[in-house]
C-alpha cells in the first residue's frame, strides 16, 4: 500500500476542508508542528479513514462526537467531520471515505465508501478488502507513536494479557494466521467427528456409557470454550473502562498532579506537628535541668582546667612512685621491679635522690580530681542533650511553618479549580482503582477458564481415543474420521509450531541486524528472541543486559518493527508521531539513517525541541523527500502547510 492523498473536513482541529499531498518518491517525509497543534489528530485521520477508531492516551478509543471541529464562541455543538483517503495497492487504485454525521441532536451515523479502480464496492466487497489490505489488527505497526512503542516492553513479561495480544498481532503481520485457520478449522471438524463418534456409541449398549461419557465432556468443552470468549470480551471491556477512567484523569492532570501534591503536603504537616510536639515534650520533660544548658561554657571552662590538673598530677604520682620505689630498693638491697640485688656502689647513687611526695597523698588528690572530672562531664553531656533538644525543636518549627506555607500555597491554586473538582478527581482515582482490579480479577477468570479448557479437552481426548481402541461395531467410520482427523490436526500443530519457530529465528535476525546499526553501543552484540517475540539485548559474551535504559527500550521496539516489516508478506507506510522522544541524539541520527531501509514510505510527525531541522536535512540528504508544518490559527484551528516553518 502506498498513501496519495488524505482529505480532512472539520477533523479535531483541521477546520475546514484540508488536504495532504504525500510525496510520490519513495523516502522520508517530514511534519513539523508544536505541541497541541494537531500531530496526533493527523495520526488518528488516518486511523478513522483506515478503521473507523480515534484512539486516545493507553489505546483507550474516543467518542466521536467529540472529535468534530469546534467554533470558539460553541464548544459544546457536535460537529460532523470527513476524512477522504487516495492510496494505491498493486497497482490499483483506491479512494477511501469515512464521514461522522451529526444529525438531529444526540443523533448520528457513519458512512464509509470505498471505491476500487473508479468502480464503488458494496458493504461486505469493501470490508473483505480493507481487512485484505491493511487488518486493523496490525496497524499498530504502520501508524503509531511514542506511548504505542512503549507497549512492546510488555512481550517480555510472559503470560501478561497485552503481551499476548502483541503476540497474536504479530503473528497476524507476519501471516500465521493461513495455518493457524486451517488448524482451528480441523479442530473443530475434530469436535464435531466426536460428537458424532459419541452418539454411535451410545446406540450400542457395549459402549453407550463410554459414549455418554464421551458427550458430556464434549459438552463441558464446548460450554467452556464459550466461557473463555465471553471472559475475554469481558477483559477487553474492563481494560477499556481502566482506560477511560485514565484519559479522564489524563485531562484533569494538572488539578490532579495538584491534589497530590497537597495530599502529600497534608500529611508532611501532620508528620512535622508530630515531630515538634514531640520534641516540646522532650524539652518539658526536662525543663528542671534546663540551667545545665546555660552553664555550658562554664562547664567547658572547668572541665578544661582540671583536665590539666590530672595530667600534671599524673606525672606527680608517676614520679612519685618512681623514688618510692627507689628507696625501697636502697633500703632492702632488692629491685621491687626486677627483684634483682642491688650493689653497694648502685645502693651509694640511689642515695644521691631527694625525696619525693607522699604518694597516698597525691593519689587522693588525683582520685578527687576525677571524681569532678566525670561529674563535670556528665553536666555537659546532659548539657549538650538538652541544647541539642533545643535545636531540634527550633528546626521542628521551623520545617512546620515552610510545609505549612507551601501547603497554604497549593490550596490557594486549588481554589481556581471549578466547583467540585478535587471531588470528582478522587473518585475517579477510586473508580480507576477499583476497575483496575475488577480487571485483574477478570484476567485471573480467563486463565483460569483457559487452564479448565486444555484440562476438558485433554480428557475428551483421552475418552475418544479409548472409545476407538474398544472398536464397537457401530461406531468404526466415526473412529476412522476422528483418526484421520487427529493426524490431521498433529500434523497443523506441528506445521504452526515449526513455521512460528522459523518465523522467530527470521525475526530475531532481522531485528539484532537493524539494532546493531541504530545503538551506540558496540559492546551490545545482539538480540534474542522469546516466545511472545519479546526482545532482550545481549553482550558478545551472550549475557544479558539487565535494566536497559528507557532509550535502549525504544530502540529495540524500533527493531522490531523494523523486523516485522522485513519478514511480513504485507507491506505498507509508517507514519509515527514524536518517534524520537525517549532517545538522545547519537540515536536519533542511527533512527534517521536506517528508516529508508526499513520501508519506501515514512512520514514523522516531530517538533523542534524532538528533532533538530539541520541534523535530519545532513543525516537523509536525499532520502528527505518532503517537508511539511502545521500552522496555529488559533487553539482550536491549525493549517496543514506545505514545506518547513518559516
Amino acid at each position: 500500500m502506498r498513501l496519495e492523498a488524505m482529505e480532512v473536513t472539520d477533523f479535531g482541529s483541521y477546520r475546514g476542508t484540508q488536504r495532504f499531498e504525500f510525496a510520490t518518491q519513495p523516502g522520508v517525509e517530514l511534519v513539523w508542528g508544536e505541541n497541541g497543534r494537531g500531530k496526533t489528530t493527523f495520526l488518528n485521520a488516518l486511523r478513522w479513514a483506515l478503521f473507523g477508531v480515534v484512539l486516545g492516551r493507553a489505546a483507550s478509543q474516543i467518542d466521536p462526537a467529540k472529535v468534530g471541529n469546534r467554533d470558539d464562541a460553541d464548544s459544546a455543538t457536535v460537529r460532523s467531520f470527513k476524512v477522504v483517503l487516495s492510496f494505491t495497492h498493486d497497482q490499483s487504485t483506491y479512494r477511501l471515505t469515512r464521514a461522522y454525521l451529526a444529525e438531529a441532536p444526540g443523533s448520528s451515523r457513519t458512512t464509509v465508501s470505498l471505491v476500487k479502480n473508479g468502480d464503488v464496492l458494496g458493504p461486505d466487497d469493501r470490508e473483505r478488502e480493507l481487512a485484505r489490505l491493511l487488518p486493523a489488527q496490525i496497524a499498530r505497526f504502520f501508524l503509531f507513536d511514542a506511548e504505542l512503542l512503549q507497549e512492546y516492553e510488555q512481550l517480555l513479561t510472559v503470560g501478561s494479557e497485552a503481551g499476548e495480544k502483541l503476540k497474536e498481532s504479530i503473528e497476524r503481520i507476519l501471516g500465521l494466521p493461513v495455518l493457524t485457520q486451517a488448524r482451528d478449522d480441523v479442530a473443530a471438524q475434530l469436535a464435531s467427528a466426536r460428537t458424532a463418534q459419541a452418539k454411535a456409541a451410545q446406540k450400542d449398549k457395549a459402549t453407550k456409557d463410554l459414549g455418554n461419557a464421551l458427550q458430556l465432556a464434549a459438552d463441558e468443552v464446548e460450554n467452556e470454550r464459550r466461557n473463555v470468549e465471553e471472559l475475554g470480551k469481558l477483559v477487553d471491556e474492563r481494560q477499556n473502562d481502566v482506560n477511560e477512567r485514565e484519559n479522564q484523569l489524563t485531562s484533569n492532570n494538572r488539578f490532579k498532579g495538584l491534589i497530590a501534591t497537597r495530599d502529600a503536603k497534608r500529611k508532611e504537616v501532620d508528620r512535622l506537628t508530630a515531630r515538634a510536639r514531640e520534641r516540646t515534650e522532650d524539652l518539658a520533660a526536662v525543663a528542671g535541668e534546663t540551667w545545665r544548658a546555660v552553664l555550658a561554657p562554664v562547664i567547658a571552662a572547668e572541665l578544661t582546667r582540671i583536665e590539666k590538673q590530672v595530667d600534671a598530677l599524673s606525672g606527680r604520682l608517676a614520679a612519685a612512685h618512681a623514688i618510692q620505689q627507689r628507696a625501697t630498693a636502697v633500703t632492702t638491697g632488692v629491685c621491687p621491679t626486677c627483684e634483682q640485688t642491688v650493689s653497694s656502689e648502685a645502693a651509694d647513687k640511689l642515695h644521691t635522690h631527694q625525696p619525693g611526695e607522699d604518694v597516698d597523698a597525691v593519689q587522693a588528690e588525683l582520685t578527687s580530681l576525677r571524681g569532678r572530672r566525670a561529674a563535670l562531664r556528665k553536666m555537659r553531656a546532659d548539657s549538650a542533650r538538652i541544647i541539642r533538644l533545643e535545636q531540634e525543636e527550633q528546626q521542628a518549627r521551623v520545617d512546620l511553618s515552610d510545609s505549612e506555607g507551601q501547603l497554604t500555597g497549593l490550596e490557594a491554586e486549588l481554589s481556581d479549580a471549578p466547583e467540585g473538582t478535587a471531588e470528582a478527581i478522587a473518585k475517579l482515582i477510586a473508580e480507576h482503582a477499583q476497575a483496575s482490579i475488577t480487571l485483574n480479577n477478570t484476567r485471573g477468570r480467563l486463565k483460569t477458564s483457559r487452564e479448565d479448557l486444555t484440562r476438558k479437552e485433554q480428557a475428551v481426548s483421552a475418552l475418544s481415543e479409548k472409545l476407538r481402541k474398544v472398536g464397537a461395531p457401530g461406531t468404526g467410520e466415526e473412529d476412522r474420521k476422528v483418526t484421520l482427523l487427529v493426524q490431521l490436526h498433529q500434523l497443523l500443530v506441528a506445521a504452526v509450531n515449526d513455521f512460528r519457530d522459523r518465523l522467530r529465528d527470521r525475526v530475531e535476525e532481522q531485528a539484532s541486524e537493524v539494532f546493531r546499526a541504530l545503538s551506540e553501543e558496540k559492546d551490545y552484540d545482539r538480540l534474542r528472541i522469546n516466545d511472545n517475540y519479546g526482545l532482550t539485548i545481549l553482550h558478545a559474551d551472550g549475557s544479558e543486559v539487565i535494566n536497559r535504559s528507557s532509550g535502549y527500550e525504544h530502540v529495540v521496539a524500533l527493531s522490531l518493527i523494523a523486523a516485522l516489516q522485513r519478514c511480513s508478506p504485507m507491506s505498507g507506510p509508517i507514519i509515527t508521531d514524536s518517534p524520537f522522544g525517549r532517545l538522545d541524539k547519537t540515536h536519533k541520527e542511527h533512527v534517521l539513517q536506517a528508516l529508508p531501509q526499513i520501508t519506501d514510505q515514512i512520514l514523522l510527525l516531530v517538533h523542534d525541541d524532538e528533532l533538530d531541522r539541520q541534523v535530519a536535512i545532513d543525516v537523509l540528504d536525499t532520502d528527505l523527500v518532503a517537508e511539511h508544518h502545521l500552522r496555529r490559527v488559533s487553539a482550536r484551528h491549525t493549517e496543514i502547510e506545505t514545506g518547513a516553518r518559516p
